[in-house]
């Protein structure tokens, strides 16, 4: 059984503050230290469930926040960004299924903690056949392209419900209920290791008894991207095969999810650059 582990952080119990998510601060890493505690308890579980081979890609912000040396011998780690395929780097590898620990809600969700998609400051929405679409739904997309199943994921009580309607019998270990965007109420740390460690276990088993079916979607899809600003999409349109809808707007016809994955992580790029240059322009 081979297990590919993506982990993002706005998720993982506690988090509440841009300062528990943003390196450099006293508060990161004493998050970051809880976020490499909940991978731990879902390592643990996996294995104890008969994996062979784990995978860990660490998928928040610059892509450097698990404490590696914390981790046990014969894991793998995707550290570091820019990467092909983001925060799913490496999953056409041969794996069994795939679990998402610390994810969050897609951009306007009320009540979810730390709403964006991709990138917060860059993208508006990003729509899929003209449905909003969160991380979880891209990257399980993803998975889905390669045929490999999303078994568990973690993360507010918001995304896991998201979970549950897309994937019909997909653990998920709920580590927090958001009030507004900037607060929740959390369980500990101890609890939620517990759980996730259960659910790994309960997850592959469901995953050898193929009660859990890849998420797929029909090739020729059409990838829509909102940006918050027009000087993203003057780039982004200059893209071949981009179409200019509006002043914020541009649509892509793509082959399949693995296309449009690749235009989405490129067209934030770009964002992120233009942000950077017009914050220096400013000074």
């Amino acid at each position: 059984m081979k297990v590919y582990i993506s982990v993002d952080m706005e998720g993982i119990g506690g988090v509440v503050s841009l300062s528990h998510v943003l390196s450099g601060s006293k508060e990161y890493e004493r998050f970051r230290k809880w976020l490499t505690e909940e991978v731990l308890a879902v390592i643990e579980g996996a294995r104890e469930a008969g994996a062979t081979k784990i995978t860990v890609a660490d998928s928040h912000g610059g892509m450097t926040n698990i404490l590696i040396e914390d981790l046990p011998e014969n894991v793998e780690v995707v550290s570091g960004f820019p990467r092909p395929i983001c925060m799913m780097h490496g999953i056409w590898e041969g794996y069994d299924t795939a679990f998402f620990i610390g994810y969050h809600a897609r951009k306007g969700t009320r009540g979810a903690i730390m709403d964006h998609t991709i990138a917060g400051r860059i993208f508006r929405y990003i729509k899929i056949n003209q449905k909003e679409t969160s991380e979880f739904y891209l990257n399980a997309l993803l998975a889905g392209f390669y045929n490999i199943p999303v078994s568990l994921l973690s993360g507010d009580a918001a995304i896991c419900r998201e979970a549950k309607t897309a994937i019909p019998g997909i653990e998920v270990v709920i580590t927090k209920q958001g009030i507004t965007r900037w607060s929740a109420k959390t369980k500990t740390l101890k609890s939620i290791k517990r759980e996730l460690k259960e659910a790994a276990i309960r997850a592959i088993k469901k995953v050898r008894e193929r009660k859990i079916k890849p998420l797929r979607i029909e090739d020729n899809i059409i990838l829509e991207l909102g940006f918050y600003s027009t000087d993203t999409a003057d780039i982004v349109e200059m893209i071949p095969g981009a179409e200019r809808v509006d002043g914020l707007t541009v649509v892509f016809k793509t082959k399949n999810i693995l296309e449009a994955y690749k235009l989405i992580e490129l067209a934030m790029i770009i964002g992120i650059g233009i942000d950077s240059l017009v914050q220096k322009m400013m000074k």
